[in-house]
């Protein structure tokens, strides 16, 4: 299987596209000084976070939205581990410069580093999850705010991954400026929500969290 074929099946089964600023109770935010210096703040206080996850996958060609439960574990710098328990048993690591895959049993093994593809994928996740892409010159952002949240659009500025994901979608809660939610937008309009829940801020994360054999 190509690299290409690997990474669409990836950002098939994980990743997203579609719900618009227009979303219901979501303005622009008209000055965005004070909401990027809130998440700055709390992208720099944050050292690990782990959550229960709901994840949605809407296709264009399917009528059923296809939903997932997991796990989810972050350790700075750039650890991350999505534990998928249902409906099937998945798991994708990131960690020490690899990219893991581990498909019930069948495990794939990818450089970041080496594999451009699978390089801008990881700076998309961390990006996405840590919140610090305040002044991050590889996305045009845009701010909105509703009742609760605030939420940052990000479109990318590199051709290359605009052409797996058109936008990525994060919210915050305006509560404690955690990430609530992460929506990744595909070309197509086929998009996937993931929903962070029980979210656990700062408690110590094992580094065998991020290897296969835990």
């Amino acid at each position: 299987m190509t690299n290409i074929i690997r990474c669409s099946l990836l950002l098939a089964f994980c990743f997203p596209w579609l719900l618009v600023a227009q979303e219901t109770g979501f303005r622009p935010i008209t000055d965005i000084g004070p909401v990027t210096q809130a998440m700055v703040n709390q992208s720099s206080a944050t050292q690990s976070l782990q959550s229960t996850f709901v994840q949605e996958k809407h296709l264009e060609m399917l009528e059923e939205v296809l939903v997932s439960h997991g796990l989810f574990y972050f350790k700075k710098e750039n650890n991350v581990r999505w534990q998928y328990l249902d409906p099937i048993q998945y798991t994708i690591l990131i960690h020490q410069g690899k990219f893991t895959i581990d498909n019930d049993g069948k495990v794939s093994e990818f450089n970041t580093n080496s594999n451009p593809m699978f390089h801008e994928i990881n700076k998309m996740i961390i990006t996405a999850i840590r919140g610090d892409f305040v002044g991050n010159a590889d996305y045009n952002p845009t701010y909105f705010e509703s009742e609760n949240q605030y939420m940052a659009r990000l479109v990318p500025v590199s051709e290359q991954v605009l052409s797996m994901i058109e936008t990525i979608d994060i919210y915050f809660d305006k509560s404690g400026m955690q990430v609530a939610k992460v929506v990744f937008s595909e070309p197509g309009g086929d998009f996937t929500s993931i929903t962070f829940g029980d979210v656990q801020v700062n408690k110590e994360i094992p580094e065998s969290k991020f290897e296969l054999t835990n």
